[in-house]
Formats: C-alpha cells, sequence, structure tokens
C-alpha cells in the first residue's frame, strides 16, 4: 500500500451503498495512466475506488461517467483474473478530490514530467 494520487476517468457514474450498520459510502471504477519509466512501458489500469467520508461521497457524486479528476487516497495494486488473462487492478482508498491537479494534463498543456533544472 502507498499513499498518492491517481487520474483518470470515471468509467461508470459513482454509486452510494450501505453497510449493514447502515454506514453510507461510495463505489467507483476509473481508468488510470500509468507513465513510462525506465524499461516499463505506459499502461493504462482500471481502478475500483472506495470512499467513506460523507463530505467526499457527496463531492464524487457530483461527478458523472466520462468526467475526468484527480483522487489521493491510499492505493493497493492487486492482481487480478481479467478474461483470461491477469491484470493489475489499482484499488483505492479515497481521502480526498485533488481539484486542478489533472487540468492542464487533461488539455494536454501538463507540466508534471517536463521539469527543467
Amino acid at each position: 500500500m502507498i499513499d498518492g494520487i491517481v487520474s483518470g476517468k470515471l468509467q461508470l457514474k459513482p454509486k452510494m451503498l450501505k453497510t449493514r450498520r447502515g454506514t453510507d459510502y461510495l463505489i467507483a471504477k476509473m481508468s488510470v495512466y500509468g507513465y513510462a519509466a525506465g524499461n516499463l512501458q505506459a499502461v493504462e489500469m482500471n481502478a475500483d475506488v472506495i470512499a467513506f467520508d460523507r463530505k467526499l461521497c457527496h463531492d464524487l457524486m457530483q461527478y458523472e461517467q466520462g468526467s475526468v479528476l484527480s483522487i489521493c487516497g491510499v492505493i493497493r495494486p492487486v492482481d487480478e483474473e481479467e478474461l483470461g488473462g491477469r491484470e493489475t487492478v489499482l484499488k483505492i482508498t479515497a481521502m480526498r478530490i485533488v481539484d486542478g491537479y489533472i487540468y492542464g494534463q487533461a488539455k494536454g498543456k501538463g507540466r508534471l514530467f517536463r521539469l527543467t533544472v
């Protein structure tokens, strides 16, 4: 598990559910993009998001399918069987939405990896 920020697109509209005790929580499915680093290829990954904080759940419910957003939280990569092959899925416990983090990247003007010395 690591703390981190992921950016991606919602594959489905987030959905509110309740635990057996009646506590609200939210689940969502995202498609996130991993950048190439060293010998590793760039890859698109699926992410399963869960959130428990009421304000965060309310904020995430404002997003629609296809919305681009950035989430910060606890990230755990898990290998799962998917359509006859293995796939790495990110399991994310969301802590907050990071406003504006992906805005430049979504418009093709991101500077995250264009560092100057």
